[in-house]
């Protein structure tokens, strides 16, 4: 049966199960670290895994995206894949060393005390994590661009592996402090990188820089990594606002909740695996019609059952998140019922940015972001100070709802004026391949 469906239906399915083990992976993970760890070692962990994961996606999530993009549109031309996936590895690495250097030398200014002895060891750990999980990041872009689906989940199930293990370490009693622990995961997830990125890299090391990745591809991974920014930032904000003004308590609820919402929203990261890839191919670089089929064609779909599904979670957090943490953070109930809002939005109107990437309109979609965090940062500081952790929450969840929608809308209105500008008969959308 797989056989007979789609390209993109065969890449969906692949993705989402090996995506489900990897989230499968993930809970108990985390499930692990609750239980196993005390509350400032739990926040300590907190912190070192979302800013390592808001690191590899703001710095080199535009150069990722930018290579994806010329990869997979390569491959829908059956031209002459010059692959650059080592100059795209060696960029991103370079922004990773770069930033964290910066980082330590602002913490030796600072603080050469012990309190600054411990910040530049989190920076360190920090950075190593986040080498990591960028690079196996661009090694799963390069299978998906090459519609190697199953490959790409294959690592990501690795990642998650390797942080278990971690997890595993930590209830065994082998490692017990935050740090030790973030040292622990961070050299597993390396690991992970090197088996994944090693034979790529000696296969693309000697191709010419320009024909590897086009002209263009500085000033757009430039604008890509403004909209990366200001995008992991937004994912991020609700975190540091909290980690800035609040207690451990608050970190520890608020940190728990975002790995909730992750666990729940599983489909998510496979049809945005999908997505990069289906928008980026000719058909759909060269047809607006196409482009504004698909954004309708996706709302109408999904906005029923995805409705129905986030309804559902919303009403089941209050019985199964105490079993889970065993009650130990009840605001990360009504957090998580918060947080449902905007995933509801963005799952609804995903295409979105990417149909923005497809017709070049990398500025206004790192505009749009970037107001957005602004708004943001302003509306969570004076929640936090207000109302605490819950109001927080809220906050995160009205701006993300409105931060989707615009984008959505601006994709929709430029196909369509785009589509009747040149009075374009295009060929029906492969929609049934990615919705």
């Amino acid at each position: 049966m797989l056989r007979r469906l789609s390209t993109f239906r065969r890449g969906f399915l692949s993705t989402l199960g090996l995506d489900v083990v990897a989230r499968g992976l993930s809970a108990v993970a985390t499930v692990i670290f609750i239980r196993s760890l005390d509350i400032e070692s739990f926040a300590y962990l907190v912190l070192f895994l979302n800013i390592g994961q808001f690191a590899g996606s703001a710095l080199t999530g535009g150069v990722r995206m930018r290579y994806l993009r010329a990869e997979a549109e390569r491959v829908s031309r059956g031209e002459e894949q010059a692959t650059g996936f080592a100059l795209a590895m060696a960029a991103g690495l370079a922004l990773v060393l770069g930033v964290a250097t910066l980082a330590v030398a602002a913490v030796s200014i600072v603080d050469a005390g012990d309190s600054g002895a411990d910040a530049w060891l989190f920076v360190v750990l920090t950075a190593a994590f986040t080498a990591g999980h960028a690079s196996v990041e661009l090694a799963m872009y390069h299978n998906q661009a090459h519609l190697k689906f199953s490959r790409g989940g294959a690592i990501g199930v690795a990642r998650s592996a390797a942080i278990l293990a971690a997890a595993v370490a930590a209830a065994a009693g082998l490692v017990e402090t935050g740090a030790v622990v973030a040292a622990t995961a961070a050299g597993a997830v390396l690991a992970v990188a090197a088996v994944a990125c090693a034979p790529l890299v000696r296969q693309t090391v000697v191709a010419p820089a320009r024909a590897a990745l086009g002209g263009s591809f500085g000033r757009e991974a430039g604008w890509l990594t403004v909209y990366y920014l200001a995008s992991a930032g937004f994912a991020y904000a609700g975190i540091f606002i909290v980690a800035s003004l609040l207690d451990d308590s608050a970190i520890a609820g608020y940190g728990a909740a975002l790995r909730y919402i992750a666990i729940v929203l599983g489909p998510v990261p496979a049809l945005l695996a999908v997505l990069r890839v289906r928008t980026s191919q000719h058909d759909m670089v060269d047809s607006a019609r196409n482009q504004a089929e698909m954004i309708t064609g996706w709302v109408r779909r999904s906005i029923l059952p995805v409705g129905a599904a986030t309804a559902a979670a919303a009403i089941a957090a209050p019985f199964l998140i105490p079993l889970l943490d065993g009650g130990r953070y009840p605001d990360s109930v009504p957090i998580f019922q918060l947080l449902l809002l905007p995933a509801l939005v963005n799952y609804t109107t995903m295409p979105g940015p990417n149909l923005m990437m497809t017709q070049h309109r990398y500025r206004p979609l790192a505009l749009v972001y970037a107001v957005a965090l602004v708004v943001l940062v302003a509306l969570g500081v004076g929640a936090a100070e207000a109302a605490g952790v819950i109001a927080v929450a809220g906050a995160v969840a009205l701006v993300g709802c409105c931060e989707a929608a615009t984008v959505a809308l601006l994709a929709a209105t430029t196909a369509r004026r785009q589509s009747g500008r040149v009075g374009e008969v295009a060929p029906p959308t492969d929609l049934d391949s990615c919705a």
